[in-house]
């Protein structure tokens, strides 16, 4: 038998309206750095070289990396980068949302 309980939601989250064009580009670019995220770690847990035609799809999509960057750090970088194609609730200061180092120090804890 389930127990249904319901809380009283003080301060609801709003997000503010957006257009068609740009909520399906955001969610193309979001759903790409996906992909490339699934395959950075297939190659992070073979330990094989990294595709050229994911490093090319990295560049593309603002992942910023230098040369032999290992697959387990362009993986912290897609995160970093999928964080600015993410929506923030109106109100929200931007001082307040979690920084990606800042989640890092939090989940190694």
């Amino acid at each position: 038998m389930a127990t249904f309980v319901r809380n009283r939601v003080l301060n609801q989250l709003v997000w503010s309206a957006e257009e068609e064009r740009q909520r399906v580009q955001r969610r193309e670019t979001l759903c790409e750095l996906d992909g490339l995220l699934t395959q950075l770690e297939e190659v992070n847990l073979r330990g094989g070289p990294i595709p050229i035609r994911v490093l090319v799809a990295l560049r593309r999509r603002g992942v910023t990396f230098r040369p032999r960057t290992s697959a387990a750090e362009l993986i912290e970088a897609v995160f970093v980068v999928q964080e600015r194609f993410m929506r923030q609730p109106d109100g929200l200061h931007r001082d307040a949302v979690s920084t990606a180092g800042e989640l890092s120090r939090r989940l190694a804890s």
